[in-house]
């Protein structure tokens, strides 16, 4: 069977999440190289989070290709806990006062730029869950696996 374009595009809108998701990254440590400096700790968050967005291309490229264990890891990994670790303290800025730009993108001179790439970066993953469970996506992952020897 074909790879459906619900599937190709769900792959491209996790493309395009976890590009904004490196954006973000250089977004905030060019704020706190501007106000701070870089220290270990930061240093330490830049590792982890190239960890992370390797690995996510890495289950899209699996998604890709078919893997169904794939599309489980991406609907765990980023439609559930990706999310909530973006979606979460911000509400909670939010429902202590906060504006929402400064909520969601900060309080530094990128707040406008981190509000914009942060919303396209929840919107793809919103975006690539829903097509990712789509019917011809449900059928797609349903096909028999390869065996491999």
């Amino acid at each position: 069977m074909d790879t459906p374009e619900t599937v190709k595009n769900a792959v491209l809108l996790w493309a395009t999440a976890i590009v904004a998701g490196i954006v973000e990254t250089v977004l905030a440590v060019s704020e706190i190289a501007r106000e701070s400096g870089i220290d270990a700790g930061v240093w330490m968050n830049i590792g982890v989070r190239s960890v992370v967005y390797v690995g996510a291309f890495v289950l899209v490229g699996f998604f890709a290709r078919g893997r169904r264990w794939a599309r489980v890891g991406l609907a765990v990994l980023l439609s559930v806990v990706g999310l909530a670790a973006m979606v979460v303290p911000s509400a909670m800025q939010l429902a202590d006062g906060e504006s929402l730009i400064a909520a969601v993108g900060g309080n530094g001179d990128a707040a406008v730029a981190f509000f914009v790439v942060r919303l396209l970066h929840i919107t793809a993953v919103l975006l690539a869950t829903g097509l990712m469970f789509s019917s011809g996506a449900n059928a797609y992952f349903r096909k028999p696996q390869p065996v491999t020897a």
